[in-house]
């Protein structure tokens, strides 16, 4: 098996409060889903949401506000599962409650990067 990383992109909705029920259905969704994929085995982290402010530091030392202060699409959240094959993890995405919303899942191959040596 591999390691791949599931990261959750979207549009950030300024205009939109959700109520207390509409939070708590979103949460049972996510919930009943990375749960169908711990029920497989194939589940690593269930990952974490991400907030909403940062900073990027860039090459030349400067550094921004906001994780993609040019990008309208923000990086939501992550999470890691285990499959045989790229395809496999690919088809683990099904059912997402980002993708039911206009959002988008890349999944990406975790490379392994061999014992790191300690100081």
């Amino acid at each position: 098996m591999k390691d791949f990383m599931m990261l959750f992109h979207s549009e950030p909705n300024p205009n939109m409060e959700p109520t207390p029920a509409e939070i708590e259905a979103e949460i049972k969704l996510w919930m009943d889903w990375i749960g169908g994929i711990g029920a497989q085995g194939k589940l690593k982290n269930p990952g974490e949401a991400l907030g909403f402010e940062g900073k990027t530091v860039h090459a030349d030392g400067s550094i921004t506000d906001g994780p993609y202060a040019e990008l309208k699409e923000i990086v939501g959240g992550f999470m890691l599962v285990s499959a045989d094959t790229l395809d496999e993890a690919v088809e683990l995405t099904k059912g997402c409650p980002a993708l039911s919303v206009g959002g988008k899942v890349e999944v990406r191959e975790i490379m392994p990067t061999g014992d790191l040596p300690n100081d």
